[in-house]
């Protein structure tokens, strides 16, 4: 219950909208009671041919009734479904706004399978809550309250025939579904299962190049084989819900013509009435099984919302101050003073007692074997993970007294795996800067060394480069993310491998480029290669986390 009561206290949930739902549905539930009940009295005065003038009145409401009862279930679901996608818009922005600060450092370890799940199948599992819980129940007591008022008017011992009965019904049945519901495990399975199949995707061509795809199908198949039998059993306690259902439906019909006919007999009751009471017994037990469906979806609702709170309590690894300092314009002196950093408690550190300067406008070469700490460097200025020991400052100011927006703003980056996303050429190149004219887009393509390229493909910069830039090689991808980073104009230029893959002379060509179109703006380059440490002001070698000779 905890989980559903955070959902149900979340800012802006759309309570009024849901409110008239349910009075929608109610007034249609109302509407279904007053014309099967309307139209047992009509077949029970039609008996004693009393003319159709003695009728018509009561003919002509229950024709507005049938008329109504459409238009307001249609309402009805049309006012609950804003109110429950207005909700989910708001918890898809909370989730990007939880997700936000605690990428990439807190969420390093979770796979993104999982976390793909948690932002699609969970949120949208929140909609139940209010479409298939909280109305269908809603609904279903206040339209049981009205029957039994209904009947009760009628002949008060009907009214025990059939609360009775309705009790059971709006008990028995749910608790069963609750009981039998696997919908927590199901959840972590499903979360469990989409990781497995996105791997499997990603990882197919070496699954298939060494052989381990058997085992890898092997697990999806025990997965689904486990997720089937949850559905399997799931429906099962269903069947047997509606059976309880119809038994007590059948109870109810029963026992209020049996207590009509008695009345009848006892001459309590005009036998006109004797074909009201069932009828309206029926009615009453429609909306019902929304009751069942509802303890069924609360397990699954209350699974979803637990998944997606387990990621606020998530610590945020790096946080903005109250009052952050704003840096100030152009490149600011980059200060990394015995700087450490740790990526984990059982792991050794990635960066030991840094200490290393990158003046405004320097060009500083980061060299070093793999591992050595290099990326690290470029994690801690980005913010991306913070400093278990020594300091970081930014044109002299510490940097957690910056705004990260700030710092990201400040450092274009060119990072080792040159992140594309599914567009075009030209959203990819200006993501960091979207109003950048075609010579721009040009300028910069031409220092990545992609001019040409771009020029070769029938549809230019709107070529699409595919899923994560599958359509492009590696090369191509890289190059894009350097006429990303040249694009957007940060004073500091933060190039990460930016040459791995391409063949020596046109990766010569890059760097001369690029530093040339760098200008003023000050360069942390990260490389293996020699000749291009050469090209820098500066050279800093990393070995083991720690600067060496």
């Amino acid at each position: 219950m905890r989980p559903l009561r955070r959902v149900l206290a979340e800012a802006g949930t759309p309570y009024g909208r849901l409110a008239l739902a349910g009075l929608l549905g109610l007034a249609s539930a109302a509407a279904t009671i007053g014309l099967l009940a309307g139209s047992g009295y009509v077949v029970g005065r039609a008996a004693s041919r009393p003319g159709l003038g003695a009728l018509a009145g009561l003919l002509a409401a229950i024709e507005v009734l049938a008329f109504l009862r459409g238009p307001l279930r249609y309402a009805e679901r049309l006012v609950g479904h804003d109110a429950a996608l207005r909700a989910l818009a708001r918890w898809r922005v909370w989730l990007y706004d939880c997700l936000s600060p605690r990428v990439p450092a807190a969420l390093s370890g979770w796979r993104s399978g999982d976390l793909l799940t948690r932002a699609i199948d969970d949120v949208d599992t929140l909609q139940d809550l209010y479409l298939r819980t909280l109305l269908p129940a809603g609904i279903a007591l206040g339209a049981a309250a009205l029957g039994l008022v209904v009947v009760g008017l009628i002949l008060p011992v009907s009214a025990l025939a059939l609360g009775v009965p309705l009790a059971l019904a709006c008990t028995v049945p749910p608790l069963v579904v609750w009981r039998r519901s696997g919908s927590d495990e199901a959840a972590g399975i499903g979360g469990a299962l989409a990781a497995q199949v996105v791997d499997a995707i990603h990882g197919a061509p070496d699954l298939l190049a060494f052989g381990a795809h058997t085992a890898m199908l092997e697990q999806l198949e025990t997965m689904a084989a486990r997720a089937a039998a949850l559905d399997r059993r799931e429906a099962r306690a269903q069947a047997v819900a509606t059976l309880l259902t119809q038994l007590c439906l059948g109870a109810a019909l029963v026992g209020v013509s049996a207590v009509g006919i008695a009345a009848v007999h006892a001459h309590h009751l005009d036998p006109v009435m004797v074909a009201v009471l069932p009828l309206a017994a029926l009615a009453t037990f429609e909306p019902v099984a929304g009751v069942t469906l509802a303890a069924a979806r609360f397990r699954a609702v209350g699974a979803a919302a637990r998944r997606l709170l387990a990621l606020e309590a998530v610590p945020i690894p790096v946080r903005d101050g109250d009052d952050p300092t704003r840096l100030a314009a152009g490149a600011p002196e980059i200060r990394f003073a015995d700087a450490s950093l740790r990526y984990a408690a059982t792991l050794p550190r990635a960066l030991d007692g840094v200490t290393l300067v990158v003046a405004p406008g320097d060009r500083v070469a980061v060299t070093g074997s793999s591992g050595a700490g290099k990326s690290s460097l470029v994690n801690a200025l980005l913010r991306f993970w913070p400093l278990e020991g020594g300091s970081l400052s930014l044109g002299g100011i510490a940097a957690d007294d910056l705004a990260q927006a700030d710092v990201r703003a400040t450092c274009a980056l060119v990072d080792q795996r040159a992140q594309l996303f599914a567009g075009t050429i030209r959203s990819n190149v200006t993501l960091g800067r979207p109003a950048a004219t075609d010579d721009e887009i040009a300028i910069a393509l031409e220092a990545a060394q992609l001019r040409q390229w771009v020029a070769t493909l029938p549809a230019g910069l709107d070529t699409p480069v595919g899923e994560d830039g599958v359509a492009v090689s590696g090369g191509e991808r890289r190059r894009l993310a350097v006429a990303r980073a040249l694009l957007a104009g940060g004073p500091v230029l933060v190039l990460d491998e930016p040459t791995s893959g391409l063949d020596a002379p046109l990766a010569d060509q890059l760097i001369t480029d690029v530093l040339a179109a760098a200008k003023d703006r000050s360069v942390l380059l990260i490389t293996h290669r020699a000749g291009e440490a050469a090209r820098c002001d500066t050279t800093v070698t990393l070995e083991a986390g720690r600067v060496v000779p």
